[in-house]
């Protein structure tokens, strides 16, 4: 995992400078205890080692308070450092998307919908509809990664989190990954629909 993510960072730094920038500097203990808290359960050592090289891709996001006092997020496009727009998320942001879709299980009803142990770790630009969240049951076959999608239920894509980062940092140096090309534009990663 710690290669992978090493090879992100080294593409990131050699060809799209800006978008390197957008990374957050490491989590904290504080960080890492605040993220256990929140989910009631350990965070999977490879979620933890990544998360403590960087707590996610928003260092360049902003929060913008409306006049009725409600402060909104403003996400950066420099963040969207993965294929399809999407986004590493910080222990702050996992612990909010985690409740949010533990919070939509219980409200839609649906059993299997979202599973206690799934910690979403990338998630789309406006993070609403897809991404990958880990599975930390601590299953024999290690943490395996799930794919979630609007309208779907999540469904096994990567046997872990270093293999997943394996395959954008692939699609970094190949320049597409699944029908969507890379290109860098005045030093910020852009990845866009073919």
């Amino acid at each position: 995992m710690r290669s992978a993510w090493g090879r992100i960072v080294h593409w990131l730094e050699a060809n799209a400078p800006a978008s390197a920038q957008a990374l957050c500097g490491p989590a904290t203990d504080g960080d890492i205890a605040s993220l256990h808290e929140a989910l009631g359960l350990d965070v999977p050592d490879a979620l933890e080692a990544l998360l403590r090289m960087n707590n996610g891709s928003t260092a360049k996001d902003t929060k913008q308070v409306l006049s009725s006092g409600r402060v909104l997020p403003v996400r950066h496009p420099d963040a969207a450092l993965f294929p399809a727009g999407m986004v590493l998320l910080g222990c702050a942001e996992i612990a909010e998307q985690y409740a949010k879709w533990r919070r939509s299980e219980e409200e839609h009803g649906i059993e299997g919908y979202w599973g206690a142990s799934w910690v979403p770790v990338v998630q789309d630009f406006e993070g609403q509809y897809y991404g990958f969240a880990v599975d930390a049951s601590g299953a024999s076959s290690g943490f395996p990664v799930l794919e979630y999608g609007e309208g779907s239920l999540p469904g096994e894509a990567s046997p872990s989190l270093g293999t997943l980062l394996d395959t954008f940092a692939d699609a970094l140096q190949r320049g597409r990954w699944d029908g969507w090309p890379a290109r860098v534009e005045r030093g910020s990663l852009r990845w866009g629909e073919e």
